[in-house]
């Protein structure tokens, strides 16, 4: 399953497209509210990416919010 990543509410927040290391955050659904969110340990955005669509595929879900 391939997963899209929405990256809108971070370009907004940031002022850029995500990018280098950190502790990352998606969310199944746009709302900021959610308290479900896949993070991921201390890596870059694409390491962070990979982590996140396996969890998000063994859930069944396809779209993934980055959270800003």
């Amino acid at each position: 399953m391939a997963i899209t990543f929405n990256t809108v509410a971070y370009e907004f927040s940031h002022g850029r497209t995500p990018r280098g290391r950190g502790s990352w955050a998606f969310a199944a659904v746009r709302n900021p509210d959610t308290k479900d969110i896949i993070w991921s340990p201390s890596m870059t955005y694409a390491e962070a990416k990979k982590h996140a669509a396996k969890i998000a595929a063994e859930r069944g879900i396809s779209t993934l919010y980055v959270q800003p």
